[in-house]
């Protein structure tokens, strides 16, 4: 995708990819919320500390700027942002103003004074091209767009698909649930093989089983490409009840990846939290 603007890579902190995921945004929540992330670095304010208000202004980006980063072109009207913008919206502390114009061409937006303090927290970040955004698709579309930069920089990267990151607890009353192979299989696939695509990062996604009931519980994804530094054999290392396949750019074969990744196994399938808005925006 060609973008017209000068710079198109934004980074988000490791705090918010960790939210984006745990939130299980839509799709097309997911890449409002990061549309909009870009373009209030695209602004000539950026993303200021300030004190009070000061720093904190409405902005607006028509609808045909927003098909430009990935949403639905074919259409004459704002209706696709309407239940993404709802859904934003009731989640308190991200905004203190969204809202599509009543001519339905534009949509103005004000992050909070507490989105800005999530933000200043760059320790360790993703970094996004804004053209990644057209590749959020499906049920873990934004989860994706959010892990995948903020770990594909690693030596061995790997990431939970559905799990809280080490370092971040799980609700209290968090239960783990029972994946089907074939659904998530299903889901993840055609999404994982676009960002192959795009990306040449060669993908392993292992169905791991956790805690003493039988059935998969969660998603890792490991990640390889030409800068990473797996042992010989580590990449698609499994214990003996995980199931693990693998998705590698078209362009591209792997003898190790087509070699040994059958879905083989037993039968069965520190500080921070993420369960709740109440619980993650710093106060």
């Amino acid at each position: 995708m060609k973008l017209h603007y000068n710079h198109t890579k934004f980074r988000i902190s490791a705090y918010l990819a960790e939210f984006i995921k745990m939130a299980g945004f839509s799709a097309a929540t997911a890449k409002l919320f990061l549309a909009l992330i870009f373009l209030q670095d695209q602004t000539e304010a950026g993303w200021p500390m300030f004190e009070g208000d000061e720093g904190s202004q409405d902005h607006f980006v028509l609808v045909a700027e927003l098909r430009e980063l990935g949403f639905p072109s074919k259409t004459g009207s704002s209706r696709f942002l309407r239940k993404p913008v709802a859904e934003l919206i009731a989640i308190p502390g991200i905004f203190d103003h969204l809202e599509i114009a009543s001519n339905g061409r534009y949509l103005t937006w004000r992050f909070s004074k507490n989105f800005f303090d999530v933000m200043a927290d760059m320790d360790v970040y993703g970094l996004i091209d804004a053209s990644e955004i057209a590749l959020c698709h499906g049920k873990f579309g934004g989860a994706l767009l959010a892990q995948i930069p903020l770990h594909r920089k690693k030596r061995r990267p790997e990431f939970r698909l559905l799990a809280p990151q080490k370092g971040y607890d799980a609700q209290p009353d968090h239960t783990l649930p029972n994946l089907v192979p074939s659904q998530i299989q299903r889901h993840l696939r055609p999404q994982l093989q676009k960002w192959a695509d795009e990306t040449k990062i060669t993908f392993a996604v292992l169905l791991v089983q956790e805690g003493s009931r039988p059935g998969y519980t969660d998603v890792v994804i490991r990640m390889r490409h030409k800068d990473t530094e797996w042992p010989e054999g580590r990449f698609l290392k499994r214990a003996i009840s995980t199931r693990i396949w693998t998705v590698s750019p078209k362009a591209k074969t792997s003898a190790e990846d087509s070699a040994a990744a059958p879905p083989e196994g037993l039968p069965f399938a520190h500080s921070k939290r993420v369960s709740g808005l109440s619980d993650f925006w710093i106060g």
